[in-house]
């Protein structure tokens, strides 16, 4: 049993670094957002992509750890098992207290990358609105297909001189 709640530790401190590590990538991706420097915002994402594969690894990793204790593999059953009898030793605080950390650590990575999202969302619509009007499409003309994004209608073949 010892074993399980040394590894259910280390899980829960590798998880704390790698969401603090999300955490700053989704900043910097953010920072990048904001100065339109598309080459630091593909080492970003890159990174970002590489913290992602390995915080979904220490999930599985943990879900295998509470299914070999029997509670259910998700945020409940952790919750439900860091409060049962079984894990009453000297360490059971620290590790609700590591709990709740990655779980509002998690949050902010959320919110951060949510924040993210829009304001990507945000810049394809200004850019989306600008091609419409470079091709003389007016926003009226232009529909949106199956996955949301603006489509331009029928193009004019105007062409405008300075």
């Amino acid at each position: 049993m010892m074993a399980r709640h040394r590894e259910l530790r280390e899980l829960f401190r590798q998880m704390l670094d790698g969401l603090g590590k999300m955490s700053k990538v989704l900043e910097e991706e953010a920072r990048c957002l904001a100065r339109r420097d598309p080459e630091a915002l593909e080492q970003a994402a890159s990174k970002k992509q590489k913290l992602a594969a390995r915080l979904n690894d220490l999930v599985a990793r943990q879900n295998g750890c509470l299914q070999a204790y029997g509670s259910p593999p998700d945020g409940r059953g952790l919750d439900t098992f860091l409060q049962g009898p079984d894990f009453e030793l000297p360490d059971a605080e620290s590790l609700r207290a590591d709990w709740q950390e990655i779980v509002r650590l998690g949050l902010v990575c959320r919110k951060q990358n949510e924040l993210n999202g829009a304001y990507i969302g945000l810049l394809l619509r200004h850019v989306d609105a600008s091609l419409n009007f470079l091709h003389g499409v007016s926003s009226a003309d232009a529909t949106y297909g199956p996955n949301g994004m603006t489509r331009r209608g029928d193009i004019s073949r105007r062409s405008f001189s300075a």
